[in-house]
């Protein structure tokens, strides 16, 4: 799952965040410790050093006296063992009743070593820090161990990690707050150009993005933007003029050809063979004649100049009209093509473009219904509003194919419109024609059961 930038950027930012106080606060932990640690060992190795002096000049009675003043807390303590481990003499915390010192760190005090260790002494194993020195007194070698516990330690570091455990979140969700907040203003402008250029469409690329004050990456991305949209503005524009100046100048030809075609076709010493050569030619030309038309009325579209010469239409007489001139092209199919419906609903319409929308609804259902196969092509009225459906018994167009069935040149199955012929702009002519006139088109379908193209128009008023 892909999601916005804004939670990407806002998640990076409490993610980068988390490992940094994730970083520093073990570093603060650790560094602490050590500190304190490194504190609590200087305190022992001085207080050891006096209260091994004093027992080795004065013997036990030194020994508590310094012991009483450099072991001022009450969790620290001293003792001095012989060389088996036995307590000759302690001072301060119950612990140094017992040996404090570790076997290994008495017999390297033996052998002449100090060792600094951390043991765990008492019935609550309370951890210390232990070191054991030697001490030489009267000839005899004894071993002096002072102790100090590390629960201030403990507790100080135990105080700091709940300070990052509890400022760690906080810090994080003000982080995300911030972010978020921070990702929605940087994308904002962007925001807004993406909703400006979503609403360019084919009809609207006069339009542009409004471009941002700050000359920043934003800025250059909208000005982009407005230069590629420039750019397609040019292209269609020429493309448009292309296919409007293609088609006046391709009426005139086809126009001589049709009528030089009606004037060879009126011969009576024609051989069967010739007329059947020239009634196809005539057909072709009548096909090229409607698709030259179908570009032109496009052109008309885009160019804002479709006029519309609006009277009342029987729609039962505009359906005959266009359905004359394709029963040919429906008896070579061997396809029923039937007009039901009422003689009484008009339309307030063109008699010209509603002849040519319905012409292309027919002969689409005539093109795709198999050989043998029926077109029924009915009238309708529904309160404001009076239409024709076409319906067939073809094989129905996927449920993908149905919103872009009306666009330009589209083709459901365009391996299958080549074969039965069409420039793909019949119902694109239909939807620019229903919408000229205030009306609208659609398309019910189901594959391998046919489907229905309705066209409906706006309902003339009733005469007075």
């Amino acid at each position: 799952m892909r999601f916005p930038i804004r939670v990407r950027l806002t998640a990076w930012y409490a993610l980068l965040l988390a490992a940094i106080i994730l970083g520093l606060g073990t570093f603060v932990v650790l560094q602490l410790r050590s500190d304190l640690q490194a504190t609590v060992d200087r305190e022992v190795r001085a207080s050891t050093t006096q209260i091994a002096q004093g027992y080795a000049e004065e013997g036990n009675k030194d020994f508590r006296d310094v012991s009483n003043t450099v072991l001022s807390r009450g969790d620290a303590g001293a003792q001095v063992l012989d060389r088996n481990g036995r307590v000759l003499v302690g001072f301060g915390d119950p612990v140094a009743m017992e040996p404090m010192a570790p076997a290994d760190a008495r017999v390297a005090a033996v052998a002449g070593n100090a060792r600094m260790v951390t043991a765990e002494l008492g019935k609550d194993e309370e951890r210390f820090r232990v070191l054991a020195s030697p001490v030489d007194r009267l000839g005899d070698r004894r071993v002096v161990v002072v102790a100090e516990s590390l629960d201030r330690v403990d507790e100080s570091v135990h105080r700091v990690l709940v300070l990052l455990l509890l400022a760690g979140p906080a810090a994080l969700l003000a982080t995300a707050l911030g972010g978020w907040w921070l990702a929605r203003r940087a994308l904002l402008p962007v925001e807004r150009m993406t909703s400006q250029a979503d609403e360019i469409g084919i009809d609207r690329l006069n339009e542009r993005i409004a471009e941002p004050r700050g000359e920043d990456e934003i800025g250059h991305l909208a000005v982009t933007l407005n230069a590629m949209l420039d750019r397609l503005e040019r292209g269609v524009e020429e493309k448009h003029r292309l296919i409007a100046d293609a088609s006046h100048e391709l009426r005139t030809p086809l126009a001589a050809m049709r009528s030089e075609l009606d004037v060879s076709l009126r011969t009576d010493d024609l051989s069967p063979e010739a007329r059947e050569v020239l009634e196809s030619t005539r057909e072709e030309v009548d096909r090229m004649s409607r698709t030259v038309d179908n570009l032109l009325t496009l052109a008309r579209v885009d160019e804002g100049r479709l006029e519309l010469l609006k009277t009342r239409v029987n729609l039962r007489d505009g359906i005959e009209a266009a359905v004359r001139p394709l029963r040919p092209l429906a008896d070579a199919k061997r396809l029923q093509l039937e007009v039901n419906g009422g003689r009484a609903w008009e339309a307030e319409a063109d008699p010209e473009r509603l002849n040519q929308a319905l012409t292309s609804m027919i002969e689409n259902a005539i093109k795709f219904v198999q050989p043998g196969g029926e077109v029924e092509v009915t009238t309708w009225a529904e309160q404001d509003e009076v239409g024709v459906t076409v319906r067939d018994n073809g094989p129905g167009i996927p449920t993908e194919a149905r919103e872009l069935i009306f666009e330009r040149f589209y083709r459901a199955d365009p391996a299958r419109g080549r074969d039965v012929g069409g420039s793909g702009l019949g119902l694109a002519i239909c939807r620019e024609v229903a919408k000229a006139h205030g009306g609208r088109v659609w398309v019910e379908s189901e594959e391998g059961k046919g489907s229905a193209f309705s066209l409906a128009l706006p309902r003339a008023s009733d005469r007075a």
